[in-house]
């Protein structure tokens, strides 16, 4: 079971890839696992935003959450995606994610209506109580549920025993200062915060596009970790180009969804595949995947290095 004490290091957040006829690539999953583990990440994510949870049916939630746990053999964490759109339903699925034997779920508040705090906060209680033998990180995603939890929020989230640790999304410093003073559990940022985590007391970060070049990731990683904040602050630089001047246009100038964008950064890098996105979402076609390799390889060929 993760604890807020033993949630460190590098997670990452895995894109589900689909065969040719839209069915769960299992032995693709497996072969993504291994790789991301071969190069020393601390964690995997399932069925996250961009693993595609609000496309995949409940079985294949089990078999994926199975997938990662047989694969990281407690050599990682595991960490299963169990997010519903009511409470009932999240805990039908964490409870999945246990007897999978996956050691945390990561779940957002229920999305369709927006949530009162008091409702945000009596979810996870509710949830904590139902399922109290596995760890549990929040996802703390306004974007989507239209509600913004804070330092407030988390002050109280974390009298819950078995909250462990939050997702943020975005690259709110403020934010991300107020929430390390004022709270135990662990706060991971994306990669817009990288940079800087460790400088300002921070125990780990999740990559949400990153491990499409896992030698890059964990190089800036390591550097990270081990205090060399000049080096990494060029390497935030050098994310922040990439993420600006390739991957952006995609969702910004040509209206692809972020799921379908992330799943061609991925295909385009190589070193992992992922396969399109399910519908509704569209894909980014292949021609489009294939310039996408050609501007990695003349523009960022250092994040193509493994």
């Amino acid at each position: 079971m993760l604890t807020r004490e033993t949630m460190k290091g590098l997670y990452a957040l895995t894109v589900t890839p689909f065969d040719s006829a839209g069915n769960l690539d299992e032995d693709l999953y497996r072969e993504n696992v291994r790789i991301l583990l071969a190069h020393g990440v601390n964690g995997i994510i399932t069925c996250g935003t961009n693993g595609e949870f609000h496309t995949t049916t409940d079985e294949e939630r089990r078999r994926i959450a199975r997938i990662v746990v047989e694969e990281t053999r407690g050599s990682a964490v595991a960490v299963a995606g169990a997010s519903g759109v009511n409470t009932a339903e999240s805990i039908a699925r964490t409870r999945d994610a246990r007897e999978a034997g996956a050691d945390a779920v990561m779940n957002v508040i229920p999305f369709y209506h927006i949530l009162s705090k008091v409702e945000a906060h009596q979810y996870f209680e509710d949830l904590s109580r139902a399922c109290p033998d596995i760890g549990i990180i929040i996802y703390n995603n306004p974007v989507t549920t239209q509600v913004r939890l804070d330092d407030n929020d988390f002050v109280r989230l974390q009298e819950i025993p078995n909250v462990c640790g939050v997702k943020m999304i975005g690259a709110d410093f403020g934010l991300y200062l107020n929430c390390l003073r004022r709270t135990k559990i662990q706060h991971f940022p994306l990669e817009n915060l990288w940079g800087i985590s460790k400088a300002v007391g921070g125990n780990g970060v999740m990559a949400s596009f990153l491990y499409a070049f896992p030698g890059y990731m964990m190089r800036w990683w390591r550097n990270i970790a081990e205090g060399e904040f000049s080096t990494a602050l060029r390497m935030q630089h050098e994310v922040n180009t990439l993420l600006q001047d390739a991957i952006l246009p995609l969702i910004v100038a040509e209206g692809f969804n972020e799921i379908a964008a992330t799943k061609a950064v991925v295909d385009a890098a190589g070193f992992l595949k992922a396969g399109a996105p399910r519908k509704p979402f569209r894909s980014v076609p292949s021609e489009r995947v294939r310039s996408l390799r050609a501007t990695f390889e003349n523009h960022f060929p250092h994040f193509l290095a493994n």
